[in-house]
């Protein structure tokens, strides 16, 4: 298997992307709540026994290591029933999460399309390389769903076990399927136009319980890097509220830990 990529920059031509998905996440103000202390069990459908399996999604080594649902491996905004228990919210401290836990979904890429768009319906945001450059996992997680899926195309969703979930679609060639377990920074899929897209690029979502947010407040989309501040995540009826808390904050958090998958966590 052969994998290209490339330095070079390519401009927006203007284009805009439009989905069927029209949920969408309140970003709320910072505010110097006390946050709740948090449980980060991985959010997985079953827990594995077995410690020997490998994590490795090379199609020849690739084991189901999560029996996800027809729903769950069909379509996109999929709630995740373990997400919220007896809590209403649950809080991600960016600055937690170590440098070699997270990787930039396609390296060197610049936004061409920005959450929201032009006809506030965009569901995340356009990257851009060049066609079938390489496109990595965000972090470490078990694939959810690898299909081509109507305006997408060729999608991927991962679920992390840090309660997010992260997609990329209008791929040219996925290398992954359900069940499959990456690595931060594995090579998940090829850059593409397939689907509803006029140029090849990454269409980059960042949901939880299968209703986008803006990227923006995980990654600083200007300088490919993790954000250094907390995210709260209130469960408001149907939807989520997502509000960002400066980095000092976390200190009202009580304990925290963000979990490293080890052989078998899924």
């Amino acid at each position: 298997m052969t994998l290209s990529s490339c330095q070079t920059l390519l401009r927006s031509n203007g284009e805009t992307t439009a989905y069927n998905e029209t949920n969408t996440v309140t970003v709320l103000p910072t505010t110097s709540d006390p946050l709740p202390i948090t449980d980060f069990t991985p959010l997985f459908p079953v827990e594995l026994q077995d410690n020997n399996i490998s994590q490795s999604s090379n199609q020849e080594n690739a084991i189901s290591l999560a029996e996800f649902s027809d729903n769950e491996m069909n379509n996109v905004a999929v709630a995740d029933p373990n997400l919220i228990n007896e809590n209403k919210s649950f809080v991600l401290d960016l600055g937690m999460i170590k440098e070699s836990d997270y990787r930039f979904p396609l390296a060197g890429a610049k936004v061409i399309s920005p959450f929201g768009g032009k006809r506030k319906h965009h569901t995340g945001v356009d990257l851009k390389t060049c066609p079938d450059d390489t496109i990595v996992a965000a972090f470490d997680g078990v694939v959810r769903m690898a299909k081509p899926y109507f305006g997408y195309g060729n999608v991927i969703v991962i679920r992390h076990n840090n309660g997010l979930e992260t997609l990329y679609s209008h791929n040219s060639k996925n290398f992954v399927k359900p069940g499959d377990v990456v690595k931060a920074g594995e090579v998940i899929a090829l850059t593409g136009r397939t689907g509803r897209a006029t140029t090849a690029h990454l269409h980059f979502e960042i949901r939880v319980n299968g209703q986008p947010f803006n990227p923006n407040l995980v990654f600083n989309l200007q300088d490919r890097v993790l954000n250094d501040h907390c995210l709260l995540f209130t469960k408001k009826g149907r939807s989520f509220a997502v509000k960002s808390v400066d980095s000092k904050s976390r200190l009202m958090a009580g304990e925290y830990s963000y979990l490293i998958p080890s052989k078998g966590a899924y």
